[in-house]
């Protein structure tokens, strides 16, 4: 029964957590929830191999078997998919949040508006989770091993009236966590797809003021297609230098470096831009589809599917406009200098 109380008392934690709407008590209970959801799937995963191993013949080699106890999170869920435990719309959601936990955690304000979110329909999966894949087994163990606190009590009512061999109802405590579900959080979809359409007005309101480019005299064709350029080499470079091992010697370059146009003629010799024209407005429009997703979990996949296209040019405007406007200020300082003198 110690895993049982384990389990609960981090989702009970987790649960006190989110009824707080605050991004740092939303960052806690997302740690909170992927942790007792990865010992949950752990815990299954244990079972399922161990009954594997009963059989004349297993199915799982040795590799098999040590690739899905070992320290990789992907293996694992992607044996539970397999073997049906579940779906592979909850794989993904799954290896989502436990991919950017820490990137959610450490970003901090970028995310802020959808963390909690997030972690609300994490928590109301994990929930789920610890009904289906309970082992049917694991409720059962002497008290004197066990120390519950007192706002554990109404999950465990037969250890805390002290019982011999406590019982644990897992659709109960199940329900009593579901039950602490905070009404005031916004659907996933929903805060998905408004955090999408900022994010993309954002990167739209950045290009908009470097469009001219640094001369202020190229177009905005010319210059979409040089923050391609730019991205492009700078992805390339990066690789080969991390393929050499020194990877912490990467020096990023400026946009519209002239030593970086020399390089970059040199090694893609063949470019060729991804976009022939800026993809804001079809971006926008995915944005408002992912309030419009069939299900919480595909609004995820949708959501950063998005993203992940999203960043390819984010990143490059957002270089862009820093370089721009440091070349701004730096003009300003010259002539206040020379106003001064």
């Amino acid at each position: 029964m110690r895993f049982a109380v384990l389990i609960v008392e981090q989702l009970d934690r987790a649960a006190t957590e989110l009824a707080l709407d605050h991004p740092l008590n939303s960052r806690m209970a997302l740690i909170l929830i992927d942790n007792a959801a990865e010992l949950i799937i752990q815990r299954r995963c244990e079972d399922l191999v161990r009954a594997d191993r009963r059989k004349g013949t297993p199915s799982l080699s040795v590799a098999n078997r040590r690739s899905i106890l070992g320290h990789y999170f992907g293996e694992k869920i992607k044996f539970l998919k397999k073997m049906a435990a579940i779906s592979d719309g909850e794989r993904y959601f799954i290896a989502e949040l436990h991919a950017h936990r820490n990137t959610l955690y450490h970003v901090g304000l970028s995310y802020d508006d959808i963390i909690r979110p997030l972690a609300v329909a994490y928590f109301q999966l994990t929930c789920a989770l610890l009904v289906r894949l309970d082992n049917k087994s694991m409720g059962w163990g002497g008290p004197n091993e066990l120390v519950i606190a007192d706002t554990l009590h109404p999950y465990f009512p037969d250890a805390a009236a002290g019982l011999s061999f406590p019982g644990y109802d897992v659709e109960r405590v199940s329900k009593l966590l579901v039950s602490r579900f905070p009404e005031d959080a916004p659907a996933l979809e929903r805060a998905l797809s408004a955090h999408s359409e900022e994010f993309v007005e954002r990167v739209e309101a950045n290009f908009d003021r470097i469009k001219l480019g640094l001369d202020g005299n190229s177009t905005a064709s010319e210059t979409f297609r040089r923050l391609q350029h730019a991205a492009d080499f700078q992805k390339l470079a990066r690789e080969r230098i991390r393929k050499q091992g020194k990877e912490d010697q990467f020096q990023h370059m400026p946009f519209g470096h002239p030593v970086m146009n020399e390089l970059a003629a040199k090694l893609m010799p063949k470019w060729k831009p991804r976009y022939t024209s800026p993809p804001f407005g079809k971006w926008r429009l995915r944005a408002k589809a992912i309030a419009k997703a069939s299900d919480t979990l595909s609004s995820v996949r949708k959501f950063t599917d998005l993203r992940s296209e999203m960043e390819y040019l984010a990143q490059a405007v957002e270089d862009a406009h820093e370089t721009f406007w440091g070349w701004v200020q730096q003009q300003e300082d010259a002539a206040q200098d020379a106003r001064c003198r």
